[in-house]
């Protein structure tokens, strides 16, 4: 079972597992995951309108929760790196938010969420999280069901 959603012209990390009791407890609204992307997106960047984000934004009747938007890197003309970052993982959020700001999303890359972190896993590649790793970011589902 997959952990969160990846749409098919998203990439980045995926979290397996093949405990669904696990599966949606890592889904959960109240954990509140942290979930941060890499988004290169073509159009101009506002700065004065990624600030109000940090409050949340109601688009098309869809309250999202606080959004923060770093740029990572002006690009040349109007392609440009962001690092959003969410908590809550809404259908197609990211993509809803960078149309409301006017811009194209052109690659979107998952690369955290939680405590579980992309890093330079090659595009294909597998990593199995240590038992160790496991226990000490959800201590909250093993305590409540012992490991």
């Amino acid at each position: 079972m997959s952990v969160g959603r990846l749409d098919f012209n998203t990439e980045g990390l995926l979290l397996l597992t093949n405990d669904g009791e696990l599966e949606r407890y890592l889904e959960l609204p109240q954990n509140a995951w942290l979930r941060r992307y890499k988004v290169r997106v073509r159009g101009t960047v506002d700065r004065k309108k990624l600030e109000p984000l940090k409050g949340g934004v109601t688009i098309a009747g869809i309250r999202y929760g606080p959004i923060n938007i770093e740029i990572e890197r002006d690009g040349k003309g109007n392609d440009h790196w962001l690092i959003v970052s969410i908590r809550e993982g809404k259908n197609r959020e990211v993509r809803n938010i960078m149309a409301f700001l006017g811009l194209k999303v052109m690659r979107l890359i998952r690369v955290e969420y939680g405590p579980f972190v992309l890093g330079d896993l090659p595009p294909g590649g597998i990593e199995e999280v240590s038992q160790g790793l496991l226990h000490s970011c959800l201590r909250g589902f093993f305590g409540e069901r012992g490991p």
